[in-house]
């Protein structure tokens, strides 16, 4: 997740719309990421990107924007309170529709090899959404961020 989020930030920080990814690779191997976890990581943004990309969703009519969901044991022991509080509320707010909050959650227990922070669950939705539209959600990403709640609702 260290890596990924590294690739994140390395592309939202990038002026340019290409990513020169042998810039970026050599950044990663000087921070000291190990060839094999780099590609461990690009390995699972592609797999996220494709799951994305196959998976458009149509309404489902048993997932109801009026529930409230509950979290299994397994979810959690593997989510930090913050991580689920973080997705409680960015629900709560609107801006997460059922099936991209269980995306995030598998994507999350997944990956997880410890309890996954809030950071982290911030880094998986960030890069869910961003998987699904570039231009849409840059705004809410960048108040995820910066844990700007305010400028969200304006």
């Amino acid at each position: 997740m260290a890596i990924v989020n590294l690739i994140a930030q390395y592309v939202l920080g990038s002026e340019d719309t290409t990513v020169n990814e042998k810039e970026l690779l050599a950044e990663l191997m000087s921070a000291g990421f190990a060839a094999d976890e780099i590609d461990d990581a690009f390995l699972w943004m592609e797999s996220a990107a494709f799951t994305s990309k196959g998976s458009q969703e149509k309404a489902d009519p048993l997932l109801s924007d009026s529930g409230y969901r509950i979290f299994t044991n397994q979810e959690q022991q593997l989510l930090t309170l913050e991580a689920r509080g973080f997705l409680v509320r960015v629900r709560t707010m609107g801006l997460l529709p059922d099936p991209i909050q269980e995306e995030i959650i598998d994507r999350a227990i997944g990956s997880a090899e410890g309890p996954v922070t809030e950071q982290e669950i911030k880094l998986i939705t960030i890069l869910t959404l961003l998987l699904r539209s570039n231009e849409t959600w840059l705004r809410e990403i960048d108040c995820f961020l910066e844990n700007d709640w305010q400028r969200i609702y304006h």
